[in-house]
């Protein structure tokens, strides 16, 4: 049974990028995000946060909560960053920022590809999958339009696609 998935989320924001990068540059701060919170749980030894690991803990649309580990794996400031993740879900998640034509907005794309290993996660997969894209994309989303918020921006071009691979 594949319990593999690439989750590519992608919003456009109307902030400038360096506002954009500095709040993911902080994860251990941001409080906006309902039912999400982040915990720095390790110091990396390397520049500019390399090896920083945070524990995410969140509340799914499926009324349970997770929680996973992220480790600051990559940062090209302010373009993207790369965490690799651990728990009931391994795998590589990576965001990239860049400009808008004018500047103003940044747009946002998040790649998050991930497998499952939480037991109960695997064994209802099959059934379960469109739930856990749904559940996925709007995790995803109240934490852009959190950040939004905070922000005081405007999200437009929402796009979300799934891929379930080996």
């Amino acid at each position: 049974m594949t319990h593999h998935y690439l989750f590519v989320s992608s919003w456009t924001i109307g902030t400038p990028r360096e506002q954009l990068w500095e709040l993911a540059d902080h994860i251990e701060n941001i409080d906006f995000w309902d039912n999400v919170n982040f915990e720095k749980v390790k110091q990396g030894s390397g520049p500019e946060g390399i090896g920083d690991t945070f524990r995410c803990t969140f509340k799914t649309k499926m009324l349970f909560r997770l929680s996973i580990l992220l480790k600051v794996t990559d940062k090209q400031k302010p373009d993207q960053f790369t965490l690799e993740v651990e728990g009931p879900l391994s795998g590589i998640g990576t965001c990239f920022m860049s400009k808008t034509d004018d500047g103003q907005s940044t747009m946002l794309r998040c790649e998050w590809k991930v497998r499952i290993h939480h037991r109960l996660l695997r064994v209802a997969n099959r059934a379960m999958r469109p739930v856990y894209i749904w559940s996925h994309d709007k995790v995803m989303d109240e934490g852009v339009y959190g950040v939004a918020r905070q922000l005081k921006a405007e999200v437009t071009d929402t796009h979300h696609e799934t891929t379930i691979y080996r």
